[in-house]
């Protein structure tokens, strides 16, 4: 497929999610959507450097939080009674270009609040853009002579160094954080939009856009220069290839989209602070996302994305927003001793079956986790005996779904069958769990769940699916004669 009718494809695909979850009438799907899209928009960014280049950047928090607060920064230049915000006078030592107090420019002022500023998005994320992608530049320049660890250390550098900048800077809060007031919905041809679901538009269309850059990345010469560095830099050094020019690209670009993703982030949160801009999730899911669903190829990001935004979504509606860090270390352990390349199953193309079989032990894996989390808490908190039966046969369940997911991703031959097993014992548990406790929130944990076994159940058994494993079956037997 040709790179611009991907691209129409995405976007398609973007505007066809908005409207299924518009229909749905649920405000909270936009709310956690934009979490998870914004994580799909990281992860792309970061893998390419990080996959297609192999140089781990442990710095997504400061690019992401320099697009945050050139947003804040625009948002205070915009609503100072003085248009300039006083960087005019700092600048020049003159009086500021614009004074909105005066009457004689009420309209302005008027046209300026109601229409311009709550409809700048899109001109945010082109200045964080522009802003990430200069750091990105300049970072690279001075830290892409460094290899391996030590590259990573810089970058982590990096995010030290900008939060100290931050924290000082008074015109965007510093220590004690900025206020965003969004507007509470949005006039787009005589429909209002609430600002929410305008913001996870915007969020959902800079996917579709960083989804069809690493896809044709992947398929061009820059893409095949960064796989030689990923694979042995001194050899394509030696090769002719330009590597440090190479390298520079790939920082810029990366460190631009991230940028993007950071600009709307004022305006989701309403209150922005060095601590929440700078968090620690945002580098470390950045990195596991990729890792969870292959750091070579374009879809990976985008489905460990959906997967881990997903499972921290589930994970603080049902538990606890505490234990997302937890959730995110164990899967990004576990994937790392399953693919320590970063890659799974999937071959170096798109391929269905590979895809399928990495959603399903994905999905398997982290069912497995949530069931033993579960499993365990009802043994301790279950007075009944019905109670702990049912707790010790979801811990047996959850043992077959880790051992078929680690089956899975290494291409075992019996995992299918395994795995088929697994998820179809999950199918009358979690139906029981919903009839015990029909609240909202079990009804949407595990009626997904049930969902997803159904699913999985039917497409592990396809044929074209099982012939992955029949020569790792058919080798096994001859081991064993």
């Amino acid at each position: 497929m040709r790179n611009a009718y991907f691209f129409g494809l995405s976007l398609l695909v973007a505007l066809l999610v908005f409207v299924i979850a518009w229909a749905w009438g649920n405000d909270y799907l936009f709310f956690a959507g934009y979490t998870v899209v914004q994580f799909v928009v990281l992860a792309t960014a970061w893998n390419v450097l990080g996959g297609y280049c192999g140089y781990v950047n442990f710095g997504t928090a400061a690019f992401f939080a320099l697009g945050a607060y050139a947003s804040v920064a625009l948002y205070k230049f915009g609503h100072d009674p003085k248009l300039c915000g006083g960087i005019w006078e700092w600048l020049t030592g003159q009086d500021c270009l614009v004074d909105l107090t005066t009457p004689e420019n009420e309209k302005l002022k008027e046209f300026l609040f109601a229409w311009v500023i709550p409809q700048s998005i899109p001109a945010m994320m082109v200045v964080a853009a522009l802003i990430s992608g200069i750091v990105g530049l300049g970072t690279g320049y001075l830290t892409l002579r460094l290899r391996g660890a030590f590259f990573s250390i810089a970058t982590l550098a990096l995010a030290v160094v900008l939060q100290t900048f931050v924290v000082n800077w008074n015109y965007v809060g510093g220590s004690r954080g900025a206020y965003v007031i969004r507007p509470s919905d949005l006039d787009i041809l005589g429909h209002k939009l609430p600002y929410i679901q305008y913001l996870c538009l915007v969020m959902l269309l800079l996917a579709a856009v960083s989804i069809a850059i690493a896809r044709a990345i992947e398929r061009s010469k820059l893409g095949y220069g960064f796989a030689t560095i990923r694979d042995d830099e001194l050899a394509a050094e030696a090769s002719g290839v330009p590597t440090l020019k190479l390298k520079l690209i790939a920082t810029t670009l990366s460190g631009a989209i991230m940028g993007m993703a950071g600009a709307p982030f004022p305006y989701y949160i309403g209150y922005l602070e060095p601590a929440s801009a700078f968090g620690l999730p945002y580098a470390v899911n950045s990195i596991a996302m990729p890792m969870i669903g292959g750091t070579t190829i374009w879809f990976g990001p985008l489905i460990g994305s959906l997967l881990l935004g997903t499972l921290t979504q589930i994970a603080t509606v049902t538990i606890s927003s505490a234990v997302n860090l937890l959730l995110v270390g164990l899967l990004l352990v576990g994937f790392v001793i399953v693919a320590p390349n970063g890659r799974a199953a999937a071959p170096g193309r798109v391929d269905a079956r590979a895809v399928a079989i990495i959603v399903f032990a994905s999905c398997g894996f982290v069912i497995g986790l949530l069931e033993v989390v579960f499993g365990l808490a009802l043994i301790t908190a279950s007075p009944d005996t019905a109670g702990k039966t049912l707790a010790v046969a979801g811990l047996v369940v959850a043992g077959l779904f880790l051992v078929s997911a680690y089956g899975l991703m290494t291409i075992q031959g019996r995992s299918p069958l395994l795995a088929t097993l697994a998820f179809a014992l999950s199918i009358p548990i979690d139906a029981y769990q919903i009839s015990l406790d029909p609240v909202p929130s079990t009804l949407a944990y595990r009626g997904l769940g049930i969902a997803v076994a159904v699913a999985a159940v039917v497409c592990l058994q396809l044929k074209s699916v099982r012939q992955l494993y029949r020569p790792r079956l058919a080798a096994e037997r001859q081991a064993v004669a």
